[in-house]
């Protein structure tokens, strides 16, 4: 009989970080490891650098709610994403930190008090974060989010075409290319270096 195995998961799992977790973090948070099943937790954000981009892209992005439909002893869990489930081992689980209570998105509370600024208003050279996106358009979000344009990204403006369509910048090494309205779709500001 074949054992099913979950996404990043490793056989032998000899080390337990979840001391050096309680050090780094607030006692709200916890390992997704240590999800009991039936749980309804929100992602608040990850131990470790390592593998982070992929967990993005696959829907994990902070304040997202999960459900945790199964939780094994080992600490791989089982979790819902709305309709979509996925299975994560336990390894990876220790890198994915969720609390019990949604958080306050820190980010909406910045878009209020910063004036507006369209990317394609940026000048080339200039360094600017990601805040959020507007409501309005919600059609990209998705497809931002799975480019890495998650909020408190860096990015710098690479060119910008006369007509501001499309509009290059260079995100974690990567060279992207957006449309007008991909581009106006995000809440951006101009970091001050």
């Amino acid at each position: 009989m074949k054992k099913f195995s979950y996404w990043g998961e490793k056989m032998n799992l000899e080390e337990n970080i979840t001391t050096t977790l309680e050090q780094k973090f607030s006692s709200s948070s916890y390992p997704l490891s240590q999800a009991k099943a039936g749980a309804e937790v929100w992602v608040v954000g990850f131990a470790e650098k390592e593998g982070t981009n992929r967990l993005l892209g696959m829907g994990l992005i902070p304040s997202r709610k999960l459900k945790i439909v199964n939780a094994q002893p080992s600490g791989s869990v089982m979790i819902a994403i709305q309709d979509q489930r996925m299975g994560i081992g336990a390894d990876m689980a220790n890198k994915i930190l969720v609390s019990d209570k949604q958080l306050i998105n820190q980010e909406e509370n910045l878009m209020t008090n910063t004036t507006r600024i369209y990317l394609r208003e940026m000048v080339s050279g200039t360094v600017g974060r990601v805040l959020g996106y507007e409501k309005t358009m919600r059609g990209y979000k998705s497809k931002l989010l799975s480019m890495g344009l998650t909020p408190r990204t860096e990015f710098m403006v690479i060119r910008v075409a006369p007509l501001g369509d499309p509009v290059e910048i260079k995100v974690r090494d990567f060279h992207l290319s957006l449309r007008k309205q991909e581009a106006d779709t995000l809440i951006v500001e101009i970091v001050n270096s």
